[in-house]
């Protein structure tokens, strides 16, 4: 069967840590007729890339994460085909999902933090939109960069989908993320293809990369849910006082 995207497949795994060879082997068993290759250190140190001051500003800071997500968009590029996150484990082939389309991605929730959409999953060679995006980021300021998911990765590309409505396939979040890092969980009846395990955002994978990405979300969500509380107790408050009291007389003088 031909497929819309080449059997490529691989992983980005850099940094000092070791990689998670038990879920990365989950993929290549899967995909036994898929050209496999580890995209590590050597590559990316040997490798030419229009975004390197970009990468190079991330890996000063050791965040992993945004390094890779700008290794990703050259590599796929150059050479199509499937980079999966290093930190999920596959639980079914994936070939159906490839037989039409041009360049894919995947919600990260559909109903969590704006509809944001993980870094781009697949693509043929030569994609226009991927090239965009490689364009787009050249041209920023390495020093200026953002926390990854915000400057290279669910942020970018999804404000990137929005300015420039290219032809690209969004999956249903469950396919690849039935289980968010907040802990909303799946209880539909699609297919499952593989589980993201948010090596950067949990600590199911003590070994993966950075967790500062992880400890900023979850800080900014009790924010957000002592804020609601806080909005609520008002709210509560107001409604025993005009049911106490009355509403608040209106001062005419």
């Amino acid at each position: 069967m031909d497929l819309a995207i080449p059997r490529k497949l691989g992983h980005i795994w850099i940094g000092p840590n070791q990689p998670p060879n038990e879920w990365m082997q989950t993929w290549m068993e899967h995909h036994p007729q898929w050209q496999y290759r580890l995209f590590d250190n050597q590559y990316l140190e040997e490798t030419q890339f229009l975004t390197r001051p970009q990468i190079d500003e991330y890996l000063k800071r050791g965040q992993y994460a945004g390094a890779a997500d700008l290794m990703r968009y050259e590599i796929l590029y150059r050479e199509g085909g499937l980079l999966p996150g290093a930190d999920s484990i596959c639980l079914s082939n994936t070939d159906e999902l490839f037989r039409e389309g041009e360049v894919f991605t995947i919600y990260e929730n559909e109903f969590l933090r704006g509809k944001l959409v993980s870094p781009i999953l697949a693509c043929e060679p030569g994609n226009d939109f991927v090239k965009a995006l490689i364009d787009e980021l050249a041209k920023m300021d390495p020093i200026t960069m953002l926390e990854p998911w915000q400057s290279t990765g669910n942020l970018f590309v999804a404000e990137m989908i929005e300015r420039l409505t290219p032809k690209i396939t969004i999956f249903p979040s469950h396919t690849m993320i039935p289980v968010h890092f907040d802990g909303r969980v799946y209880a539909g009846d699609g297919k499952v293809y593989a589980k993201q395990m948010f090596g950067s955002t949990c600590a199911s994978y003590k070994r993966g990369v950075s967790t500062t990405l992880r400890e900023r979300i979850e800080a900014k969500l009790e924010r957000m849910r002592q804020s609601k509380y806080r909005a609520n107790a008002r709210a509560r408050g107001l409604k025993v006082r005009q049911e106490r009291f009355g509403r608040w007389p209106v001062d005419h003088s």
